[in-house]
């Protein structure tokens, strides 16, 4: 309702709003801005432009290639890549609540969590979804990428959250502005072949995980995401420098939590974007080198989370109102 409402009073300002839209190209002359290409559902059109607030998402491969072939200034950035890790809610809750677990009123419990490990690598929870499930979030064919959501009630049996090791350019292992996005692609074709096809994700149980050895099925926890899982060993799918951070993070995090490593929780890969493996440069009125251009955003590499993306928003906004 408070998006309807919003659009419905930025179209009374005279705003156009298009659905259905992909913005194909960008025309650059003299350095700055001219006009972008979309393409919707009424064929292709040219729109004039002057100034453009680019909010592509950490996921627009194909709007970074499009950059880098128009030579938008661009760099690989750090980023973070894991497995989702599943626990029964109610055991959660009662490392959480302890004797009042279950009081009715109390709301699904959630945590947050982090460590430094000896290697320099940290690991950490992130986007983590209460009483909710893991959900397919793959954008390209024969990938396997893993995401969480919880629904308003949150009242699923399980919680899960992804547990993310931090990547950096010289982990990438080739060069170039988008060196990062190919590592993602190779975890997620790696995730793919280990779930047998058809999209099912891989899994393991995390005592087997610390063992190293392939799991046989689930225990109490039975992992939410579909089309469904195959019962693997995750350190065959991943980087051996992510699973050993994992395994040597989850001990620490199990005592920062009870039962957060419990041996029957279940860890899918692959979660791959955290957050965007490209970074496009900006000054500090947050235009790029091309005029008119402003990089926003999670997708432009600017922010890290939907707060901190949307504050992004508001100061490149501004940016624009002090230029106009």
């Amino acid at each position: 309702i408070a998006l309807r409402n919003l659009r419905r009073q930025l179209i009374a300002l005279g705003t156009d709003v298009r659905f259905q839209h992909r913005l194909t190209d960008i025309r650059i002359e003299n350095g700055a801005v001219a006009a972008v290409t979309v393409e919707g559902p009424q064929g292709t059109e040219i729109l004039a432009c002057r100034h453009l607030i680019l909010a592509p998402g950490h996921s627009a491969r194909d709007t970074f290639e499009m950059l880098l072939a128009r030579a938008v200034p661009m760099e690989p950035k750090a980023f973070a890549v894991g497995v989702r890790i599943e626990q029964r809610q109610r055991d959660i809750d009662a490392a959480q609540y302890k004797e009042y677990a279950g009081t009715p009123g109390l709301p699904a419990s959630t945590y947050k969590l982090s460590c430094h490990l000896p290697d320099g690598r940290a690991a950490f929870s992130f986007c983590v979804c209460p009483g909710g499930e893991v959900v397919a979030a793959a954008s390209e064919a024969h990938r396997v990428v893993t995401n969480g959501m919880s629904e308003f009630a949150r009242d699923k049996e399980n919680i899960n959250g992804a547990l993310l090791v931090n990547v950096t350019p010289e982990d990438f292992g080739g060069d170039g502005p988008l060196a990062g996005i190919e590592f993602q692609r190779r975890l997620e074709e790696a995730a793919y072949r280990a779930g047998g096809g058809g999209y099912h994700a891989p899994a393991q149980r995390v005592e087997d995980f610390l063992a190293r050895r392939p799991s046989a099925g689930p225990g109490r926890v039975n992992p939410s995401y579909r089309p469904g899982v195959t019962w693997t060993n995750l350190w065959d799918c991943l980087p051996e420098f992510v699973a050993a951070s994992i395994a040597e993070a989850l001990p620490i995090l199990g005592r920062k939590l009870k039962g957060y490593d419990q041996p029957d929780a279940v860890l899918t890969a692959v979660e791959s974007r955290s957050s965007s493996p490209v970074r496009l440069l900006r000054d500090e009125d947050r235009q790029s080198p091309i005029r008119g251009l402003y990089p926003c955003g999670e997708g432009g590499g600017w922010a890290g989370g939907i707060l901190s993306a949307a504050a992004d928003g508001m100061r490149c906004a501004e940016e624009v109102c002090k230029q106009l």
